[in-house]
């Protein structure tokens, strides 16, 4: 029913991107580069290297589920006006999958960033994980801007995809700083926790999604509220029977949630668990609202770090 609804929405969308070129004011005769990004991360990182040299259209607003996401009809026909759209791919954007398809089938250029940047596969995770069956081994994570290593990398290739729409304008100089930024934060969340003890870095989450970030700063993933790299499961009552006895046994003291998601799961198995344990939301799938400590890419994942320090740590 979904991909129906999609093909509907792309084919409605052809005649809207008709209509627009046709009588639009505002339809690239000026010469400016149109960059669509499908999430308000990309968003950030698409920003951060164009400044005011491109036009940038953002798809998702603030605080959607980009599993779950679907586009309108203005926002399929935007992708068809784009000189470049910037995907994460790896399945995150579900919705908009058959949308980039038909895009590239009509020549739009069209980057999926998460294949190009040495993706990771998922891995199982102690007996929460054992009997779910949502990925297999071998499924490639798109979680990848957790790591900020890997979004500096992504800007740099970013800029080369830029110069060669627009190979007149200086894209490079905007994409290192950038990544200098991302370096700096990588060095202060290494600086921030390191006060974590080897014993203190095991991470309840909820769900597959903080995969590079526990590679990258060597945690340890021992369970998931929702089985599996998406969101949009339905753990068992075993599941989180199951769950429980990890984070009663591992004696973690905190489960991370998301801003994306409901903790009403996350909530139930911290009463279920026969001591104190915190439930602490981080940023995951989306930035936050303007004006909160996660709007930006920087902001988020320095927020994240933060909290995932102060709920592990040794009081």
């Amino acid at each position: 029913m979904r991909r129906i609804a999609v093909v509907v929405v792309v084919a409605i969308a052809g005649l809207i991107g008709g209509i627009l070129s046709g009588c639009s004011s505002d339809d690239g005769s000026d010469g400016a580069v149109r960059v669509v990004a499908t999430t308000t991360i990309l968003g950030d990182l698409v920003r951060n290297v164009v400044g005011d040299r491109a036009d940038v259209e953002v798809l998702m607003p603030a605080g959607v589920n980009p599993h779950d996401f679907q586009p309108s009809s203005q926002q399929v026909a935007a992708i068809q006006r784009a000189d470049l759209v910037v995907a994460n791919g790896l399945g995150l954007e579900e919705g908009l999958h058959d949308v980039l398809e038909a895009a590239v089938a009509d020549g739009v250029r069209v980057w999926e960033v998460a294949p190009d940047i040495e993706p990771r596969s998922f891995v199982e995770v102690v007996e929460a994980e054992e009997e779910n069956d949502d990925h297999e081994d071998g499924t490639l994570d798109p979680h990848f801007w957790l790591d900020p290593l890997r979004v500096a990398t992504a800007a740099t290739m970013l800029s080369d995809h830029l110069a060669e729409i627009a190979p007149d304008l200086d894209w490079s100089t905007a994409a290192a700083e950038y990544s200098a930024d991302l370096a700096t934060l990588h060095a202060d969340s290494v600086e921030r926790l390191s006060v974590l003890s080897p014993e203190e870095r095991k991470l309840v989450t909820n769900h597959l999604s903080f995969g590079y970030f526990s590679d990258l700063y060597r945690f340890e993933l021992i369970g998931t509220v929702i089985p599996g790299g998406a969101s949009l499961a339905n753990p068992s009552s075993a599941e989180l029977a199951s769950l429980v006895e990890v984070i009663e046994r591992e004696q973690v003291p905190a489960i991370f949630t998301e801003t994306i998601e409901p903790d009403a799961l996350a909530q139930a198995v911290a009463a279920e668990v026969g001591r104190d344990i915190a439930v602490v939301e981080l940023y995951t799938g989306s930035l936050g609202e303007p004006g909160t400590d996660g709007d930006t890419l920087i902001g988020m994942l320095e927020t994240n770090v933060k909290r995932i320090a102060e709920a592990l740590g040794t009081p």
